[in-house]
């Protein structure tokens, strides 16, 4: 027998012990695009979801209606994660540092504390940072694509402070909703669909089911997982539609199906509070220069410009108006980066938190946000009566925040109409 003919025979004889250790292929659950949503990846993010789920106290859904939500959450954020890389959002390894740090003192613990505790929840850090990652490329996509689009008006900002006189009311509300969302262009047929799941939620509701459980189960919205809790809102941060009907409710009560341009919607009471106003803050007037971190300026580049700078200021004892306005990238340079009186909340909290640190007069080390880094110098500082100004400031943002829920559900889900998704039986 020639070797040839051995070295088949040999293939044959012992192709069952070799076929018996190979480790099962992890199948494809879903195709997103140009990528893919396996099995294992599923599991691993149904495991984590039950245990949030168990940690916040309610109950856990039914195995069947959780891998659909979780499903449908990864299949949302793959889609976005997609167009934030092939628009070319980009997250740097000090971007992803500073988020988990933030992490970590949101549960006031070390970083290491932290990913031990992660870890015992049966996270990997890898997976951590990856998933970091993704939402940091999302939430700058989210900047861009909706939030640097949406637009407030002076005659809304008057509207809204005539409303918020009216209401007169210092309580707050926490308010847990579902929202059965309806395509565009719905057809007939669609809306009677989302009809019956609204149905089919409020008789869940009305057997006993927990609100939140029911939520988790049947909700479209972004916090479905966290069972829809919207968290304490006053007056200012709720639609009108929303505001007419917890007027009437007590706490422990559902709504009736409420109806928008988005889809059906059903609310639930779950406490209410008095809110003490605010009556001084503290302002603080600051100027900066900033150095922008862009595709034609890389991180290192920035932060040496911004160096070099310092230095000349305190060093060399150059003028900083002088020097921002010849080399600040910030709209604030023709006015040498003064930014103004600044009131708690008006700026990204790593520049708060430096600005804050500051005595008059001292100028910071560069600082990085989203935007780059930062050199702050903090001008004077003064208690104030809350102005109409701030009573401004504060119902700008009210708007925003208005706008911006409505508008980035609708926007995610134009997303997900244009990507190409296959479930995998």
């Amino acid at each position: 027998m020639n070797v040839f003919l051995k070295c088949i025979l040999f293939c044959l004889i012992t192709m069952p012990a070799f076929s018996a250790e190979l480790l099962p292929i992890d199948k494809v659950v879903v195709i997103v695009g140009e990528g893919v949503i396996t099995e294992s990846e599923l599991d691993n993010e149904i495991s984590l979801a039950r245990t949030n789920i168990e940690n916040s106290g309610s109950s856990v859904p039914d195995l069947t209606y959780l891998r659909q939500q979780v499903l449908e959450r990864m299949i949302t954020r793959k889609a976005l994660e997609d167009l934030a890389n092939s628009t070319g959002i980009r997250v740097s390894d000090n971007e992803v540092r500073r988020a988990l740090q933030r992490l970590a003192q949101q549960q006031n613990l070390s970083v290491t504390d932290y990913l031990n505790a992660v870890e015992q929840n049966g996270m990997t850090v890898n997976e951590l940072r990856n998933s970091i990652l993704t939402e940091t490329k999302i939430m700058k996509l989210r900047r861009r694509e909706v939030e640097a689009k949406l637009i407030v008006n002076e005659s809304e900002i008057e509207s809204y402070l005539k409303k918020l006189s009216a209401e007169a009311t210092n309580d707050e509300s926490l308010v847990a909703h579902i929202l059965i969302a309806i395509p565009e262009n719905a057809t007939s047929e669609d809306l009677e669909t989302a009809k019956g799941r609204a149905a089919e939620a409020i008789s869940r509701i009305d057997d006993g089911v927990d609100f939140r459980q029911v939520a988790t189960e049947l909700s479209d919205a972004s916090d479905a997982l966290e069972g829809g809790i919207m968290g304490w809102r006053d007056a200012s941060n709720l639609p009108d539609l929303f505001l007419n009907e917890l007027k009437v409710m007590r706490i422990g009560q559902r709504s009736e199906v409420l109806r928008s341009p988005n889809g059906f919607h059903i609310l639930y009471l779950l406490d209410k509070r008095g809110l003490d106003a605010q009556i001084i803050v503290q302002q603080t007037l600051a100027r900066h220069i900033l150095f922008r971190v862009d595709r034609a300026v890389s991180e290192n580049d920035a932060l040496v410009k911004a160096s070099d700078i310092r230095k000349r200021i305190l060093i060399g004892g150059e003028n900083f108006e002088t020097l921002a306005k010849a080399t600040s990238d910030d709209t604030s340079a023709a006015k040498g980066g003064v930014l103004g009186w600044l009131m708690p909340g008006e700026t990204v909290p790593e520049f708060e938190r430096e600005m804050d640190s500051l005595a008059p007069g001292e100028l910071s080390e560069p600082v990085r946000t989203q935007f780059g880094y930062h050199l702050i110098e903090v001008i004077d500082r003064r208690d104030s009566d809350v102005s109409s100004e701030r009573q401004r400031s504060v119902a700008r943002q009210a708007i925003l925040q208005q706008k911006l829920e409505f508008r980035f559900e609708e926007w995610v889900r134009q997303v997900r109409d244009t990507t190409f998704i296959k479930y995998v039986n």
